[in-house]
């Protein structure tokens, strides 16, 4: 299942083997940007910033209004609480 903002952003569910919970990732325009875990519970999930994913030709359009990316981080720790 995935949630796409109007913004560029995506939030995708994921079910990664190296966390004990649902994980989901923040992609923009198809681009990993971020995974938030909740290993550790709702009240203290867990961001991992992606860099070395990033194909290096996309790296010049890896800039987006702030605002855009706390309402994509906002969106995805409110649908991972729910998952």
């Amino acid at each position: 299942m995935a949630i796409k903002l109007d913004s560029g952003f995506e939030i995708i569910y994921l079910s990664d083997l190296k966390y004990n919970e649902m994980t989901v990732e923040l992609q923009y325009k198809g681009q990993q940007v971020a995974q938030i875990n909740k290993d550790k519970g709702s009240d203290q999930m867990e961001i991992d910033i992606y860099s070395e994913y990033v194909i290096p030709d996309f790296l010049t359009d890896l800039k987006f209004p702030l605002k855009d990316f706390l309402e994509a981080i906002n969106m995805a720790t409110i649908a991972l609480r729910e998952a």
